[in-house]
């Protein structure tokens, strides 16, 4: 006997521990998959999910998710600028959001001629705030685009760096352990 603590899922009306497993909507299933509007769907398969290779395939935007835009538009009411989402087609890797919503990529986009836009990344949206569809059809797209790919060989080339400091670091380090070891078996003991 011992104080298991249980949920309250977990319980009957009576206090008794049951198995009832809860299917509310902030469990998210380990196997659960990305769709293109930035939810989940359940994988029922037993293959390793998405989290498990977040870097698979090429980073770009698939498109724009319009359930997420202002329902204004195309109204008398229609906001000059606002914030769109458009779905990655993969998840984005922490060293990548970093710099996706970084200084270096708003001054990059500044440079092409859109400044003031904010970029961040949100599951797999990027979210997009202060422009417009027509920015974004006039060449920002475009703009972003080429900044996605850049991120992700930027990312590619500091991971290469990484794994040749680390093997060289191997290597030095079994040099120097067989060094130590060559040196202890000298001792004799006669």
């Amino acid at each position: 006997m011992g104080d298991r603590r249980i949920g309250p899922h977990e319980a009957d009306r009576d206090g008794s521990p049951t198995e009832v497993r809860s299917s509310g909507p902030d469990e998210v299933p380990s196997g659960a998959r990305w769709d293109d509007d930035g939810g989940y769907e359940p994988d029922d398969s037993d293959t390793a999910s998405d989290s498990d290779t977040p870097t698979t395939g090429g980073l770009f935007l698939r498109g724009i998710l319009d359930s997420a835009l202002p329902h204004e538009l195309g109204t008398d009411d229609e906001p000059e600028r606002y914030m769109v989402a458009a779905v990655f087609s993969r998840q984005v890797a922490s060293e990548e959001r970093a710099l996706i919503e970084g200084a270096a990529a708003r001054s990059t986009l500044a440079a092409h001629g859109y400044p003031g836009l904010g970029l961040k990344v949100a599951d797999r949206r990027l979210e997009i705030s202060g422009t417009n569809l027509a920015m974004l059809a006039a060449g920002l797209a475009t703009a972003i685009a080429a900044l996605l790919r850049d991120v992700e060989q930027q990312v590619a080339t500091d991971r290469e760096h990484r794994d040749d400091r680390r093997a060289q670091w191997s290597a030095a380090e079994a040099e120097r352990a067989a060094r130590v070891k060559a040196e202890a078996d000298r001792v004799r003991f006669e």
